[in-house]
């Protein structure tokens, strides 16, 4: 039998295969390729929002089309070329916190799964929601005689300007920064008396303007706050404490996102004190008065008028009429009760001025250990009269991490030194004070 060879050709049967191969790798590659451009819309889109959102909750105290409209501007600039019309919304959560939800979809043409006609344009979808914490803000402004304030408006015989003048100007347009519907707010002023000038609460950018224009400067520095001892008037007592007691009454509701802030104005070391006294019943009156020297007058805690000074040996008078002050038993007083020392301590202008600092600073650490809502407290000093020592008091009154007092731990403030004042850069500088302090506001707000 002959032997018969049979040859194949194979050829063909590997062209099947590899158009198989081809086009998988084809596909894979399509798809990693329109898969890049998702994620990289979709990381451009992202970011958009994000960065409006955040945009439009800064600027909600401007109204929320105006919020919107500048949030919209920022998410174009932030996603470049053909980007999409944004939704900027305001919805309030459940616990009434004011809202901003950003939502924006961008169509993305595909360039290989495009080939499946339901697959040629995919939506890239992106929202970002923050919530701006509602501000709980007391000013504590200085208007005893020393800032003056223009025509009219300083004690006999003063002239210039020390800080008044820039007060005014820019006390108004730092409350202008906050939302009158959401943000609650109000002042309180000090000379030798304090007193609350507005309210605490809603609609209070009128109310502040108007209350600082009306301002008068004169008599002495009761800056203090209670200290470790009672708040012994809710209307008359120290400005720090009126401030705390202020900001305490919003309480807020469980979930409720609140700050709590005061910012404290003056130009000098506080020099004045409140306690009670028997003359020869309970009597309120403010002391102090001088930054020099060695008088120690005595004020109507009211009305913040002088009913005369300190005298050895002959005491104080605590009323109009001149009466001096006696204890229960028929003896001049001559001594206050200082918290520092826990003791009796005879009348001198010292003595009450570094009570005065005492006080204040164990006033600023309550308001900033508060649970569950610490104080975070801000202080702008003026004038070219304030000494390197009231800087760092000042300084520790806010609790400012550049200064060595600074208590870690505790909210952390800011202190600002304004020295040139009387002058034209004065305003501006005390402006740009309040401007920082509002923007580290906001950042609370929208943290």
């Amino acid at each position: 039998m002959r032997a018969i060879k049979l040859f194949r050709d194979e050829s063909g049967q590997l062209i099947l295969p590899f158009a198989t191969l081809l086009t998988v790798v084809v596909l894979f590659a399509g798809l990693s390729l329109d898969a890049g451009i998702l994620y990289i819309t979709k990381a451009r889109l992202s970011n958009a929002v994000d960065s409006a959102c955040m945009t439009a909750v800064k600027n909600l105290y401007q109204g929320q089309s105006t919020a919107a409209a500048v949030a919209t501007n920022v998410f174009n600039a932030n996603f470049g070329n053909n980007a999409p019309t944004p939704a900027v919304t305001f919805p309030t959560d459940a616990y009434g916190n004011q809202e901003v939800n950003v939502t924006a979809t961008a169509n993305v043409t595909t360039l290989f799964i495009g080939i499946l006609s339901r697959f040629k344009v995919l939506p890239v979808n992106a929202t970002a929601t923050a919530t701006r914490g509602n501000l709980v803000m007391t000013v504590v402004l200085d208007r005893s005689g020393s800032m003056c304030g223009g025509t009219n408006k300083c004690d006999p015989g003063v002239t210039g300007d020390n800080g008044g003048v820039a007060l005014q100007s820019a006390v108004p347009a730092f409350v202008g920064d906050f939302d009158n519907t959401t943000d609650q707010v109000g002042m309180v002023s000090f000379s030798s008396n304090a007193s609350i000038d507005v309210p605490i609460g809603y609609n209070f950018i009128t109310n502040i303007d108007n209350a600082v224009a009306a301002m008068k400067f004169t008599g002495g520095t009761f800056g203090t706050g209670a200290g470790t001892g009672s708040l012994l008037s809710t209307t008359q007592g120290p400005p720090m404490s009126l401030a705390k007691l202020q900001n305490d009454s919003i309480t807020g509701q469980p979930g409720q996102n609140i700050v709590r802030v005061v910012v404290y104005v003056t130009d000098g070391l506080m020099n004045t004190i409140q306690d009670n006294f028997a003359c020869p019943s309970t009597t309120l009156i403010n002391y102090g008065g001088h930054d020099s020297g060695s008088q120690v007058d005595m004020f109507d805690p009211g009305a913040g008028t002088d009913w005369g000074h300190y005298t050895s040996g002959t005491g104080f008078p605590y009323d109009t009429k001149g009466d001096i002050c006696k204890s229960s038993k028929g003896q001049i007083v001559t001594k206050f009760p200082s918290q520092q020392s826990g003791t009796q301590v005879a009348f001198s202008q010292s003595a009450v001025t570094t009570e005065a600092q005492y006080r204040a600073i164990q006033t600023a650490i309550s308001m900033r250990t508060e649970s569950p809502i610490p104080t975070f407290v801000f202080t702008i000093g003026v004038g070219s009269g304030l000494t390197s020592s009231t800087q760092a008091f000042l300084a520790q009154l806010a609790n400012d991490p550049s200064y060595s007092t600074y208590i870690t731990g505790q909210p952390a403030g800011l202190f600002f030194y304004i020295p040139n004042c009387p002058s034209t850069a004065c305003t501006t500088d005390v402006q740009q004070a309040f401007q920082t302090i509002a923007a580290k506001v906001m950042l609370r707000l929208t943290q």
